[in-house]
């Protein structure tokens, strides 16, 4: 295990799980990820990556507590995510989240930048960062890709919990699954019916058929940078820390 993310390679699938108290994404767990993905990239018999977790939840999104006040700090982990982010969207590899839990704020948009969400049960689904004083810029574009603007627009304004069957609704989770061993079935069935060429392939045109702009990481990171110094936000995060919580 590393940075709370530990690997198990089970035939042509990786899977990675989080597993760290909260699941918050902290700098080195997001690194973890990332290098763990572009292994499993690199490995010439590997099809899929499914990531799952450990614990009551899914991923608390990204770790606040060490951004508060820190611009550069912020500047810093926001682009280690974004990275992991599109890395993770574009990987020529099929990527499943498998979401047992509560996903929060930046674990929503890790999900939904998965080629397939499988939701357990138990998953829950909230968009938190407004009642925070931040705005969700760097997961905007994949949960848009998934629930189209104005169902992404109520999510991140109304801030409301959403269930396994609500998320299927809303396009955030493409099926509802009893337990993670019938999502790696799926996965499975899926990797035998497609090439990785073809995975590939898809997911290229995919890309192509909706970019992002090339100076969007710049404007999401600038609004981070000022959110972190507001006050406001600073308090707010000061009160989790006082809880013992990170975000």
């Amino acid at each position: 295990m590393t940075a709370g993310v530990a690997i198990e390679h089970r035939g042509v699938v990786t899977h990675l799980r989080l597993c760290q108290p909260g699941n918050a994404l902290t700098e080195p767990a997001i690194t973890a990820l990332l290098c763990h993905l572009r292994a499993a990239e690199r490995a010439p018999r590997c099809r899929a990556v499914v990531l799952t977790s450990t614990g009551d939840a899914f991923c608390s999104g990204v770790d606040l507590t060490d951004l508060a006040g820190d611009p550069d700090a912020a500047e810093r982990v926001s682009a280690a995510f974004w990275a992991l982010l599109t890395a993770w969207a574009d990987s020529p590899l099929l990527t499943v989240a498998v979401v047992e839990g509560p996903a929060t704020g930046g674990g929503v948009g890790l999900a939904g930048a998965a080629d397939l969400v499988l939701a357990g049960p138990r998953a829950t689904f909230r968009l938190t960062e407004l009642a925070l004083g931040l705005v969700p810029a760097f997961i905007l574009p994949f949960v848009l890709a998934r629930t189209g603007e104005h169902r992404l627009m109520r999510l991140a304004l109304g801030g409301a919990e959403v269930d396994a069957s609500g998320a299927v609704e809303l396009g955030l989770a493409d099926e509802l699954v009893t337990d993670a061993g019938a999502a790696t079935d799926r996965v499975l069935l899926l990797v035998r019916r497609s090439s990785r060429p073809a995975v590939a392939g898809l997911k290229a045109c995919r890309r192509a058929l909706r970019p992002v702009p090339a100076d969007y990481p710049r404007q999401a990171t600038a609004l981070l940078r000022r959110a972190v110094t507001d006050p406001a936000f600073v308090g707010r995060v000061d009160a989790l820390r006082r809880q013992g919580t990170r975000r």
